[in-house]
């Protein structure tokens, strides 16, 4: 991304971190050195000279300020700190039998991660030590770990903690419904096992939580489960010579990472390790016991009853310097500021400069709703080096399945007014960009965002409860006083390679704000969904001229679009009046790719209510799902190329009499099957409906409704269609004729023909995307 040119106004400070001297007067001619030194100057604007600028604090913005690059010079500012090029590096095997080196590194800074430094050019990230060993061609993707068998034990909490205290409004108000059962009630568990968050709680902490996948009245309703430990055969090191715990220095220091339910990752603190002895007929084993963690998750882990065992997960070890055994890892002992680095060259590391992620955050805007910082913008900076956050406090925003971190290396709080044009984020540990409680007009505009640990850019509002609940900061039912991020723009951005320490990460994320506009970016390499909306709040978001493709790259059961809405919310977006129906969320004029582990290209799960979804192009997967007592959502003019594996039109809800979804006037191209004489899957899954007598709405889960589908073109090689009617049964039984349904006077209007050519499938997606096809 070249850097920007914009004009410097009269009256700029000039910023030099190369030539500047703090005890000029901030000129052209002589420009301080420091950002810091800025900050005590009147100047409104600071203009920042070719270089990068390693700061020792987070740098505090006012109102009005602008900051930007010099034209057309590359300007970086860094979290961390710069080694010195004369620190003195050892090899810690004077017999040469690897390339471990090891410095003894001067001040008080903890060393959570390390990357290279040449001048503005790219940063490359080196590994903290650990087991199974990184993949070093697998950029971003994590694809080694241990797998869980029957050999390994996730031990369970003994005795189970005590549930958390139940708040629990079965009628918030005398609004209608607002999205079926599990969305009708506002529910929030505060303490007990839940204390691990911040605030203490979260709608999963509920002894009535509902939705897909939780098991939890079979095991203790309110008290989520988390392990305290993992035991597993020893041979998991000692068959790649690495030693097992018992024989670790400093256990302490080690760091678990899971992969929970293929959906997000978990980290936890180990207190102490060591082995367990054989048992009985098996080979030794070694165990991990846990302390600080899991607060990475708002869901907890999963057991199919309370005295079954903790189903496998995904794990992997780091920071135990017994790891340290490939290229590009490195370990750093706090006792005795020890830093160790196997080396990824020839001679010594001295040979290249290197920088420690200090800072979390590194400008920051902290405002509040009554006195807001107005005016500020920030054009042409490049932000790099913010350390890692995933063992700080993390707290659940709402009803989705997220857990989330209140911070990121740009960090906006209480403001007015504020862009963000035509910047890099790039090697930046946990969220690049995080908007928080009181926020209004914040634009960011074409920039680029890259190798985040965490999300690009995250919003998370407060709420309020009524007194005596007795319930946390920041949490209720009520967002009518309108503390929450809200008309945030996100366009024109470039956002890739994201989701490398927390794996339930987001381009864009949504919790808690509403009135926001995700427009014509462009999303992908990520491991979950480009675009995660965490409840219904308010709703009045539209996300418009969007390309989304490798998303869910390391996950399933969603796609490149996620939404969830199991908590209703009182606001007045809708109508100006108070309300727990929110306005339309839009989704349209959207080219979304659903490969990889992406299933649907709009995944509306547990509960989620209110989205117009009109307009895109969906290549590969499912349309939209409709999930879990969701309603009012509206699917049409849509074109699918390559429907298969997930349906166009699915529908896994039970829909309350006159709440239903919608599925109409799309165009379906299914993709052809690979075995001859398979038939294509089908376009439609409704699971309250009996196939023996179609028109009939089977009662289940207080089912009232089928979904209303209609006027839908369908293309396939079979020149057929069918519909998956039920929700158990094989094929057999519940794949259904589409003439079926027409005969009982449903889905009227709907046509199947042959495949068309692809021309003519290129000239309809260009027509309704309003592209121009070069040939």
């Amino acid at each position: 991304m070249p850097p920007p040119s914009f004009a410097p106004p009269k009256n700029s400070c000039f910023v030099d971190a190369v030539n500047g001297a703090d005890t000029n007067p901030g000129t052209l001619q002589a420009p301080i050195r420091s950002l810091h030194r800025a900050q005590q100057l009147p100047c409104l604007t600071w203009v920042l000279r070719e270089g990068t600028y390693f700061l020792e604090s987070t740098v505090e913005l006012r109102s009005g300020l602008a900051i930007q690059n010099y034209p057309a010079e590359q300007v970086w500012v860094s979290g961390g700190v710069l080694l010195p090029s004369g620190l003195k590096w050892t090899r810690r095997d004077p017999a040469e039998k690897d390339n471990v080196w090891v410095a003894t590194l001067p001040g008080t800074f903890d060393v959570l991660g390390l990357n290279t430094y040449n001048g503005t050019s790219l940063p490359r990230m080196m590994t903290r030590a650990r087991h199974p060993n990184k993949d070093p061609l697998s950029g971003t993707v994590e694809t080694r770990w241990f797998q869980s068998n029957e050999n390994v034990t996730w031990v369970k909490p003994r005795p189970w903690p005590a549930p958390a205290r139940n708040v629990f409004l079965e009628n918030p108000n005398t609004d209608k419904i607002h999205a079926g059962i599990d969305g009708a009630h506002w529910l929030y568990g505060v303490g007990g096992v839940c204390d691990r968050y911040s605030p203490p709680g979260g709608y999963l902490c509920s002894k009535n939580a509902s939705g897909g996948g939780f098991g939890w009245d079979t095991m203790v309703p309110g008290a989520p489960l988390f392990p305290t430990g993992v035991q597993f055969p020893s041979s998991f090191f000692t068959d790649d010579k690495v030693p097992p715990p018992a024989n670790w220095k400093k256990p302490q220091d080690a760091i678990v990472h899971t992969w929970t339910n293929g959906w997000c990752t978990t980290m936890w603190e180990v207190t102490s390790a060591g082995s367990l002895g054989p048992f009985s007929g098996q080979e030794e084993q070694s165990e991990l016991v846990f302390g600080l963690g899991g607060q990475q998750t708002g869901r907890g882990f999963h057991a199919d009853n309370k005295s079954a065992p903790i189903q496998g997960e995904q794990w992997r070890v780091e920071n135990v310097i017994e790891l340290l055994d490939q290229a590009e890892e490195f370990y750093f002992s706090k006792q005795d500021r020890k830093l160790f680095l196997f080396y990824n060259g020839t001679g010594s590391p001295s040979q290249q400069q290197w920088v420690v992620p200090v800072l979390k955050t590194i400008f920051s805007a902290r405002g509040s709703q009554q006195k807001p910082i107005k005016n500020v913008s920030i054009r042409g900076i490049g932000f790099r080096d913010a350390a890692y956050d995933y063992m700080d406090e993390w707290g659940v925003p709402s009803g989705g399945d997220w857990a989330l971190h209140r911070g990121g290396a740009v960090l906006f709080e209480g403001v007015e007014d504020v862009s963000v044009h035509q910047c890099q984020f790039r090697q930046l540990d946990g969220n690049a960009l995080f908007l928080s409680g009181y926020t209004r007009t914040v634009q960011v505009h074409n920039n680029s965002f890259s190798y985040i640990g965490d999300s690009a850019v995250a919003t998370w509002g407060d709420t309020e409860g009524e007194t005596h609940l007795d319930l946390p900061y920041s949490v209720g039912i009520d967002g009518t006083g309108g503390n929450q991020p809200q008309r945030t723009s996100m366009v024109g951005n470039v956002v890739r390679e994201i989701g490398f320490n927390e794996r339930q990460s987001s381009a864009f994320g949504e919790f808690k704000s509403c009135q926001n506009y995700v427009a014509e970016n462009i999303f992908f390499n990520m491991p979950r969904a480009a675009i995660n909306v965490n409840d219904g709040f308010g709703g009045g978001t539209t996300i418009e001229n969007n390309l989304l493709f490798n998303t869910c790259r390391e996950s399933s059961d969603h796609g490149p679009f996620n939404s969830w809405d199991r908590q209703p919310f009182l606001t007045t977006v809708r109508n100006g009046t108070a309300s727990l129906v929110p306005a339309y969320n839009v989704i349209a004029h959207n080219f979304i790719v659903s490969n990889y582990g992406a299933g649907f290209g709009v995944d509306n799960d547990d509960t989620s209510s209110y989205y117009l979804i009109y307009s895109n192009f969906f290549y590969l997967g499912g349309g939209v799902k409709c999930d879990y007592s969701g309603h009012e959502k509206r699917f049409y003019n849509n074109i699918m190329l390559a429907q298969g594996g997930g349906a166009a039109c699915h529908h896994t809800c039970a829909y309350a009499k006159g709440y239903t979804d919608y599925c109409y006037n799309n165009t379906i191209v299914q993709a052809k099957k690979s075995t001859p004489g398979q038939l294509v899957d089908p376009f439609s899954i409704i699971w309250f409906c009996d196939p023996t007598n179609v028109s009939r709405v089977i009662p289940d889960y207080d089912n009232a409704m089928l979904p209303v589908i209609h006027s839908n073109r369908i293309f396939n090689a079979d020149g057929k269609a069918s519909v998956t009617c039920g929700y158990y049964g094989p094929d057999s039984r519940t794949r259904v004729p589409l003439e079926t349904f027409m005969a009982a006077g449903l889905m009227q209007n709907t046509t199947v023909s042959k495949l068309p050519s692809d021309d003519t499938v290129i000239s309809w997606a260009a027509e309704m995307l309003g592209l121009r096809i070069l040939l």
